[in-house]
């Protein structure tokens, strides 16, 4: 019995969907079509239906084609074939050997009025949210030494803190106590201080600080450093590389940085 519920894969098609897959597998089947054609026109038109249907439900029709599509279309210029998976980034959590539990830390978030619970609904408050927005957008603003300045200051776990700019990319190189550095990208590092700032005016325990900023990128709407809107979506490179039963790893990412913020556990 067919699996109706596979039928249509929207995890690899609309904004996920890989224009090498979806390219290379249009073409196969537009030849494949024209090669049936010749002798049997209803039967290439029947071909051609199903086959369009398929590239456009499930994303591809050739099993496999994530392994070999984006190798094809990589000589040709240009980037629209391109479909780089969002960069991951170090947290300032990552600093704390003794970090508190998340779902720990979560409660105290709703102790302490940040962030309500309704059922299955989870979101921050709307004080909460204009704080942290009031301080990003200044970290945003602030020249490397006083954004470095600024972790070192409002963050525990930091003991020395930096901006390197290795390239065209932007880093908050951190330490702690074990002087342990993390490496956490420009927008990232902008959103986690910001919350550890605005959570300063709330009742949170100084040890939950770093663990409830990395949780409260998951109620990202905007990203700091640009200004365009995160969204959530798959946080792989192509729209094939997890194949089989295995569902693609989601989260949220700003796609103008190219940079993730959280990922769905």
């Amino acid at each position: 019995m067919i699996d109706r519920i596979r039928l249509r894969r929207p995890e690899y098609t609309g904004s996920n969907r890989c224009r090498a897959c979806t390219v290379v597998n249009a073409v196969v089947l537009l030849v494949v079509v024209g090669l049936i054609s010749v002798r049997a026109p209803l039967v290439a038109a029947a071909v051609g239906v199903v086959g369009a249907a398929a590239i456009a439900l499930r994303g591809y029709l050739l099993p496999f084609t994530p392994y070999f599509a984006p190798a094809l279309v990589a000589p040709l210029p240009g980037r629209f074939f391109n479909h780089d998976a969002p960069a991951a980034s170090d947290a300032l959590s990552d600093l704390d050997d003794d970090a508190a539990d998340t779902e720990a830390v979560l409660r105290a978030l709703i102790e302490a009025d940040v962030v309500t619970a309704d059922g299955d609904r989870v979101g921050v408050t709307e004080s909460f949210k204009a704080a942290w927005r009031d301080r990003m957008d200044p970290l945003a603003d602030a020249p490397d030494d006083q954004f470095a300045a600024a972790a070192r200051e409002s963050v525990p776990v930091v003991a020395s803190g930096r901006v390197e700019r290795p390239g065209s990319e932007a880093f908050l190189v951190v330490s702690g106590d074990g002087r342990l550095s993390r490496w956490i990208r420009r927008p990232v590092a902008i959103t986690e201080v910001a919350a550890v700032e605005a959570l300063a005016d709330t009742d949170l325990q100084a040890a939950h600080l770093a663990v409830a900023a990395n949780a409260l990128c998951a109620f990202l709407e905007m990203c700091p450093a640009c200004g365009d809107d995160v969204v959530e979506g798959r946080l792989d490179d192509c729209c094939g590389h997890s194949l089989g039963d295995h569902d693609p790893e989601r989260g949220l990412a700003c796609e103008t940085c190219g940079v993730a913020f959280h990922r769905f556990g």
